[in-house]
Order: C-alpha cells, then sequence, then structure tokens
C-alpha cells in the first residue's frame, strides 16, 4: 500500500489538474456544487487518462522492484517473479530455455495492465495536442 503514492504520480496528476479549464470549474460552483463534488463529478472523470498514466507506471515499478523484496522476504515460496529470476540463474547455471520461459511469464501480467488501461492512456496523449 505505502508504493501506490508516490512523488512521480502527485507530480503528474497536479499537472494534468492545472491544465483543466477554470470555466469549468466555475460552473459547477454557478451550478451550486461544493468543492468535494466539483472534485468528484468534473476534476475526477477529465483525470482519467492521467489516473491510467499513473496506475500503469505505479504498478511497473511495482512489479519490477528487485532490491526490497529481495531484503524482505525470507522465504523461498513468496519471492517476486524478478528475483525468482535471479535466484533460478543463480541456482541453475542459466539454463538458458527455463529463464526465458520463466522472463515470458514475468511480463504477462505487465501487459495485461497495459491493455486493461490502453484506451485511457491513448486518449490522454491524443487530448494533449487538442486545443480547444
Amino acid at each position: 500500500m505505502p508504493g501506490i503514492v508516490s512523488a512521480f504520480g502527485i507530480f503528474l496528476l497536479r499537472q494534468y489538474m492545472l491544465s483543466i479549464p477554470d470555466q469549468l470549474l466555475e460552473a459547477a460552483r454557478i451550478d451550486g456544487a461544493g468543492e468535494f463534488r466539483i472534485f468528484r463529478s468534473v476534476v475526477l472523470p477529465l483525470c482519467g487518462p492521467a489516473l491510467a498514466a499513473n496506475a500503469i507506471f505505479t504498478f511497473q515499478g511495482a512489479w519490477e522492484d528487485f532490491f526490497w523484496p529481495l531484503i524482505i522476504m525470507s522465504s523461498p515460496d513468496k519471492i517476486t517473479a524478478p528475483v525468482g529470476l535471479a535466484l533460478f540463474v543463480v541456482q541453475n547455471r542459466t539454463s538458458w530455455t527455463l529463464l526465458f520461459a520463466g522472463s515470458v511469464i514475468a511480463v504477462l501480467p505487465m501487459i495485461v495492465v497495459f491493455l486493461v488501461f490502453q484506451r485511457r492512456f491513448v486518449q490522454g496523449i491524443a487530448l494533449t495536442g487538442i486545443k480547444g
């Protein structure tokens, strides 16, 4: 859970929220919405692409983390994929076919997460060039 919040994520979302036009926020205030309702109903739906990018980057950082799981995990049954692949190389004198098979299996969750958030991620890239 502590890895969910990062300085990069805060900076990314702050910069993205600064690009939201003030006219939208003022229109919501005129309609009688409070600050929390403005955030929930106006700002968060517009931040979908930035939230998707942040989710991809956060998951990638947590999935590929090496040193923290290496230090913390004492049981070989609970190690993460990168640590397991590194220990596999040490124990088996680099059986390349098995190492590459393990690498493909370790990459599959990253591909699935990217495919789930791809639509929002690409939408955010497409909307950055539109001037309105």
